[in-house]
């Protein structure tokens, strides 16, 4: 009789083709019979007939899933899944067991078995089992990923759009992106607070091999040795009373994906020793864990200041500089890029107003003027926030208050743009009286406020 299709199967049938497994029977022909089924529909199938060997084969290699058989010579499927969980196994288990009365239930759920396949069993129930178990792993990492993008408190909203603007400087930056994110390269971005570094991440992340899997979010500021260790590696505990406990790490919820490290010039300097360790051996072990295991993502990382540069000073570690900075991309100031400033405002002021549920006020040529003379030090950020105030106060040119602009040194083009800019304003935005004022044709104006966005 021809068994019927599975729908769980066929929805997961990507999950399962690239699933890893680990079968452990001590009867020949159980073992012959699953690694016949799952060699087809798996990426990679172990089969062994003994405990001993499984520990071993844990070890040397990651498996999604695993299958074993409760009765066997040496120690119980029980006994040893519970003694491999005390160490760090963190994969699913699939208990087989010809008798599913509820005290083995009962404790194949304090070993940490996540399925029953009761004997005899066909083909299509094992798969069946393993869909499901690949389901709770993939819904229980998307759980551990949102929790973390909860507890560091970050507004997601705000940074998933790509960095926009026409500006010659802002296309490189696209460009830079677009090539880095073929490869599986670390990538280092640097630029000043507000600049757009983690919209630039996860548009590289977007843009990689690994836009389908996690894109998690790391603040370096302040992090403990303790807190970045729990962070990134999880933590299991074995009380003597009860089933032992575990909390996956950003390495394990994440796996295959991107972690994005922000501000890592900040980090200490136990805490660099402890990434420095993990990239170069490419392997950890979550804390009160016996076991090491593999380290499965690809480092983007956010400065401020250029690393080699903080390297040079002996703050940072030399040769973590160069594990981490495969790639550095420069993103420019918004100062630099003032042909970008109107197109960012509109953007803001139609997503903001959307958002809160408020009007946009008019935006008088002489709030254009303002807006594109102020040298803008929080950047793109500072001019979200700007346009924010902006739609609560219902007045763009108000919104930047009255503060004193930065003392800083200017290229000739700036003081140029900041000088004309002025002209104007005292003008009431008439260019002929400007450029009367300023001895200059009225076409010099002309193209001036054209490659300003004016």
């Amino acid at each position: 009789m021809r068994e019927p299709p599975d729908t769980t199967i066929t929805s997961l049938s990507d999950e399962l083709a690239r699933a890893a497994v680990l079968v452990i029977d001590d009867e020949p022909g159980m073992r012959n019979f699953l690694a016949k089924i799952l060699a087809v529909n798996c990426a990679r199938v172990d089969v062994t007939a003994d405990t001993r060997d499984a520990s071993r084969l844990l070890d040397e290699n990651a498996y999604d899933v695993i299958i074993l058989d409760n009765i066997m010579p040496d120690k119980t499927g029980l006994e040893w899944l519970a003694e491999q969980r005390k160490i760090g196994l963190f994969s699913d288990a699939i208990m087989i067991t010809a008798h599913a009365d509820l005290d083995t239930a009962i404790q194949a759920i304090r070993a940490g078995a996540s399925d029953f396949l009761l004997k005899p069993f066909r083909s299509n129930q094992v798969l069946n089992a393993i869909a499901r178990s690949l389901e709770r792993s993939r819904l229980r990492r998307q759980n551990s990923v949102l929790r973390h993008e909860l507890e560091v408190g970050k507004d997601i909203l705000k940074h998933r759009d790509a960095l926009l603007g026409t500006s010659v400087e802002i296309q490189k930056a696209r460009q830079a992106i677009e090539q880095a994110a073929l490869s599986h390269a670390n990538v280092v971005f640097r630029g000043e607070v507000g600049s757009g570094k983690q919209v630039a991440a996860r548009m590289l992340h977007a843009a990689s091999p690994r836009a389908a899997h996690p894109f998690v979010w790391l603040q370096c500021y302040g992090m403990t040795e303790q807190a970045f260790q729990e962070r990134l590696f999880g933590h299991l505990g074995a009380p003597a009373d009860g089933p032992s406990s575990q909390q996956e790490g950003i390495l394990l919820s994440a796996a295959g994906g991107t972690l994005y490290l922000e501000d890592v010039e900040m980090l200490s300097a136990g805490c660099q020793n402890i990434l420095a360790e993990l990239v170069s051996t490419g392997r950890f072990s979550p804390l009160g864990a016996r076991r090491s295991l593999e380290f499965d993502l690809r480092i983007i990382s956010s400065t401020t200041r250029p690393l080699q540069t903080i390297a040079a000073e002996r703050v940072f570690r030399t040769d973590l500089f160069y594990l981490l900075t495969v790639v550095e991309i420069l993103l420019p100031p918004l100062r630099q890029r003032t042909a970008d400033i109107m197109e960012l405002t509109r953007f803001f002021s139609e997503r903001l107003s959307q958002r809160m549920g408020t009007g946009i006020p008019a935006f008088s040529p002489a709030a254009r003027r303002r807006f594109l003379s102020h040298d803008w030090p929080g950047n793109v950020m500072e001019l979200r926030n700007t346009v924010e105030r902006a739609l609560i106060h219902g007045d763009f040119e108000a919104a930047l208050g009255t503060a004193a602009p930065r003392i800083e040194i200017e290229d000739l083009a700036a003081v140029e743009r900041r000088h004309i800019l002025a002209v104007l304003d005292a003008c009431d935005g008439n260019r002929a009286e400007a450029a009367r004022r300023l001895g200059v044709a009225r076409k010099t104006i002309d193209r001036k406020c054209r490659s300003w966005g004016l």
